[in-house]
């Protein structure tokens, strides 16, 4: 086992020296959220892009009609669409798509470790959004984007093995996680020029008592869906009690209660509304 280890570790810190071997956010991505950036930008100029991807062009449609973003009147064209969703909204969804695209598996033991690592990064995702929603926290988009890429490094651990024969156990691949999955990810933002405070996210993700600074930041919420994510997920994980988390002491009082499962009862009360986001991505 030992020996065995020591050669999934080889082929993550070659990636790591190796920065080329990380995947590259498509050349399309980088346009659009180059262009979302630019105030001048109309949404006939967004849609015109968006249209060069037909797959990101129906996820849009797609969400739009969706029951967390339906209205009475459908919009009709894309440009609607894009008017619809916002842009905030338009980013994370590039975002999800191009992240879910770039880590295509083709080995069934890669598949079900991303399908493993994908559902619980939607599902924190979702509860962070919630939780925000609750604190009405601005900008929340930017919580749904920081919460799906904080936990990045977990998926480029597994392009490491895209073109090996020999794929990493679920043990192994969660020892490496632990190891390797920050480092990767750091790296990976970096290339993709990520802006700083996403980055900040991965560094302190999971880091349950660290000092996140004043008030309720984005890295407490992403904490707190983290820590439920893996409470539902995999109840059989040894986590502290969620009252000992810095960021469960910045809740207000009234969304403290917490569960004889030490889970938050708020994300038992908008467990429909986590479904549909979940749902959404």
């Amino acid at each position: 086992m030992l020996e065995d280890y020591a050669i999934y570790r080889t082929v993550i810190e070659q990636v790591l020296r190796e920065e080329e071997q990380l995947p590259s956010l498509p050349t399309i991505t980088m346009k659009i959220r180059a262009a979302l950036t630019q105030p001048n930008t109309t949404n006939n100029q967004l849609a015109k892009l968006i249209k060069a991807d037909p797959s990101l062009t129906a996820l849009l449609l797609k969400y739009a009609c969706s029951p967390l973003y339906r209205t009475r009147v459908s919009p009709k064209s894309l440009t609607e669409v894009i008017a619809h969703l916002g842009w905030e909204t338009v980013d994370r969804i590039v975002m999800s798509h191009s992240i879910k695209s770039l880590f295509t598996m083709q080995s069934p033991q890669l598949k079900k470790l991303f399908h493993i690592a994908w559902e619980r990064q939607k599902l924190k995702s979702a509860i962070s959004y919630t939780i925000a929603k609750q604190l009405s926290y601005k900008p929340l988009e930017e919580v749904l984007i920081a919460s799906l890429i904080s936990d990045l490094g977990t998926l480029a651990v597994l392009s490491a093995f895209k073109s090996k024969k020999d794929i990493p156990s679920d043990k192994t691949y969660y020892t490496l996680c632990r190891e390797y999955s920050k480092s990767l990810g750091i790296v990976l933002l970096k290339k993709w020029g990520v802006n700083e405070h996403y980055i900040e996210t991965i560094r302190y993700s999971g880091n349950w008592q660290g000092d996140t600074g004043d008030g309720f930041t984005l890295i407490d919420l992403i904490n707190l869906g983290l820590f439920s994510a893996i409470r539902i997920l995999s109840p059989q994980v040894e986590l502290p009690a969620i009252n000992s988390l810095v960021a469960f002491r910045k809740l207000p009082e009234e969304l403290t209660a917490v569960t004889s499962n030490n889970e938050l009862q708020l994300v038992n009360q908008y467990k429909q509304e986590i479904s549909l986001i979940v749902q959404s991505f």
